[in-house]
């Protein structure tokens, strides 16, 4: 056997076994995590927070990306590729998943947004962050999110030979057009409106000045109750930040395989090459659904509001069934 005929096979079976097992931890990793995310983001000391609103739809489309994305990579790894071989379940799948992909990551975007016109010292800007007007601004996420990607109904084709995924675009117009948009779409560009807003946020936490205004006696209540929406508010925008910072990090390597895939896509590639591409392929896009799936993890590391509302959410479940006196 000749010494490429041994790495195709060493990549082929790699490559099955990363979609056998750590594509099925990835899955059920993000599934609790999500689950647990949207259980505890609709408590109530969270759920009227406008932030609060993003993160939850950013968790329920993270985990129908999740579903959508890594089950069948799991059944691939046992050479059950049914999904990709049959067209209607083939287009219904990447266009649930690409869209909710947009979402999760916009969802994102809006969150940021939310934090910096929350920190803002211009009352106006301030006005702007409510729950309100999160739903309106994930409307029209989602509204555009199908928009865009309706063209998956017309490009993906199932059982196309020599690609990553045997459900994927035929032709090379679709091909091209599918990349940039999920390069630009899903990854580039929200990634550049995170990184912006999170250093606009930053800035305005470090630089704002409360001025000094005529003393007026306040209610304890109502001081306390501002303390702790100023506390709440900082949580959030803390937890906010070092999540945008690891999905921007581990976003980076499926950006550059698919900016790859694009500019290559009209040559002819040998079987090796097909083969460590598609190992390579592999790894990524689970690194990419992965950082999709860690928010509630990172949450409870950075988030001492977040753990108190889990520990609420947690006791109330235990009382209701009993368990807790």
């Amino acid at each position: 056997m000749s010494t490429d005929a041994i790495l195709i096979s060493s990549f082929t079976f790699a490559t099955m076994q990363i979609n056998r097992h750590l594509a099925l931890f990835v899955l059920l990793f993000g599934t609790v995590g999500n689950l647990l995310n949207i259980w505890v983001l609709s408590e109530r000391s969270l759920s009227h927070n406008p932030c609060s609103t993003y993160l939850w739809w950013s968790s329920l489309s993270s985990v129908i990306f999740i579903w959508s994305g890594i089950l069948t990579r799991v059944l691939q790894g046992y050479s059950f590729n049914w999904p990709n071989e049959n067209q209607p379940l083939c287009k219904i799948r990447l266009f649930i998943l690409i869209v909710c992909f947009s979402v999760s990551a916009w969802s994102l975007v809006g969150a940021s947004i939310d934090r910096y016109l929350r920190s803002s010292v211009i009352v106006k800007f301030r006005n702007l962050s409510t729950v309100q007007t999160a739903r309106r601004l994930l409307i029209i996420i989602i509204t555009v999110s199908v928009l865009i990607f309706l063209e998956v109904f017309y490009c993906y084709d199932a059982s196309v030979p020599n690609v990553p995924v045997a459900c994927y675009p035929q032709s090379l117009p679709c091909r091209l057009y599918n990349d940039w948009m999920l390069i630009l779409i899903c990854t580039v560009i929200p990634s550049f409106f995170m990184a912006v807003f999170g250093s606009l946020t930053v800035r305005n936490i470090r630089t704002r000045i409360v001025q000094p205004a005529a003393h007026v006696e306040l209610p304890h209540n109502t001081t306390y109750q501002n303390l702790r929406l100023r506390l709440n508010d900082r949580n959030i925008s803390h937890m906010l930040l070092i999540q945008v910072s690891v999905v921007l990090l581990m976003n980076l390597p499926v950006t550059i395989q698919r900016l790859y895939a694009s500019l290559t896509a009209n040559l002819q590639k040998t079987t090796l090459r097909v083969a460590t591409e598609n190992l390579i392929y592999s790894l990524v896009v689970l690194v990419s659904f992965l950082s999709y799936s860690i928010s509630f993890y990172l949450y409870i590391l950075t988030g001492s509001m977040y753990r108190a509302a889990l520990r609420r959410v947690v006791r109330r479940l235990l009382r209701r069934i009993r368990l807790l006196h």
